[in-house]
């Protein structure tokens, strides 16, 4: 029982030490404090003007009054009866060995 405790209280150790370490980082990463907060605070806006050109906008293309059809080869061949009976393969005869004599 006390071998099962060893492990978990070691790796409380390990943890609690990576936590000291990462807040030990963050603090030492801080900046000291200095008056530019101030002098930043205090700026007044300053308004700038800008133009923007308005540029006339070009009149859209006519819509195509016939939509072209898609060439589907595949489609065209599949459906064709006698293009499906000219390019069939002929069924070939198939002469079993195990009739017969023997």
């Amino acid at each position: 029982m006390n071998q099962a405790k060893l492990p978990l209280k070691a790796v409380g150790f390990v943890v609690s030490l990576l936590l000291m370490l990462g807040v030990m980082a963050l603090v030492g990463c801080q900046t000291a404090e200095s008056n530019t907060a101030d002098v930043v605070a205090n700026v007044e806006p300053v308004v700038v003007e800008t133009v923007t050109a308005v540029l006339p906008t070009a009149e859209p293309p006519a819509a195509p009054t016939e939509e072209p059809v898609p060439l589907d080869n595949c489609l065209d061949c599949h459906t064709n009866k006698d293009l499906l009976i000219q390019t069939a393969d002929p069924e070939e005869e198939v002469i079993s060995e195990n009739e017969g004599e023997g």
